[in-house]
């Protein structure tokens, strides 16, 4: 993508925009036009803000959705170490799948936290029913710097499988 602009009378500025150029960076459409905003912000001297990639949410659209927001587990654990992190999960069954009678051990969450402290949020997984729409509302809390007491202080909507996410108490730890 090019970008050509005006800046205070000077020449016009040509700047090849290459988000995806770093690799471990999401290669999502909507992370390179954000990047891209950013960089011809900062560039106009309108902002000094920095794309942040840690907290990009994406989906993949298969019959059964996942969705993600913040590190995985092995990254949060790279980063962390062992013992720096909590990770809490669960299977659950969606209303959906009642009627269906499906099994319950298809639909998974896992919310990676910081251990100790206030056990900020590092990262949220989501297999089910709409979960690009459950990881887009959660994306924003973790940007909002969300913990994992603030999860437990949400009233969940019944019966939605978004629901599931803040009843989560179950650690990998506990066995």
């Amino acid at each position: 993508m090019f970008y050509q602009s005006k800046l205070a009378g000077k020449k016009p500025l040509n700047l090849l925009l290459g988000a995806h150029l770093k690799t471990g960076r999401p290669e999502l459409t909507p992370t390179a036009i954000k990047a891209g905003k950013l960089l011809a912000h900062r560039l106009a001297g309108q902002s000094t803000d920095l794309m942040n990639y840690d907290n990009v949410a994406t989906t993949v659209f298969t019959p059964l959705e996942y969705g993600c927001v913040g590190l995985s587990e092995e990254e949060a654990e790279r980063r962390r170490g062992k013992d720096g992190i909590e990770v809490f999960h669960a299977f659950y069954k969606p209303l959906e799948f009642t009627v269906a009678e499906r099994d319950a051990s298809q639909c998974y969450i896992k919310v990676i936290c910081e251990r100790g402290g206030d056990q900020k949020i590092l990262g949220l997984h989501f297999t089910g029913p709409n979960a690009g729409e459950v990881i887009q509302g959660f994306s924003m809390s973790l940007q909002c710097g969300a913990t994992y007491p603030h999860l437990l202080q949400t009233v969940g909507i019944h019966p939605t499988c978004a629901e599931e996410v803040v009843k989560i108490h179950i650690t990998k730890r506990s066995g």
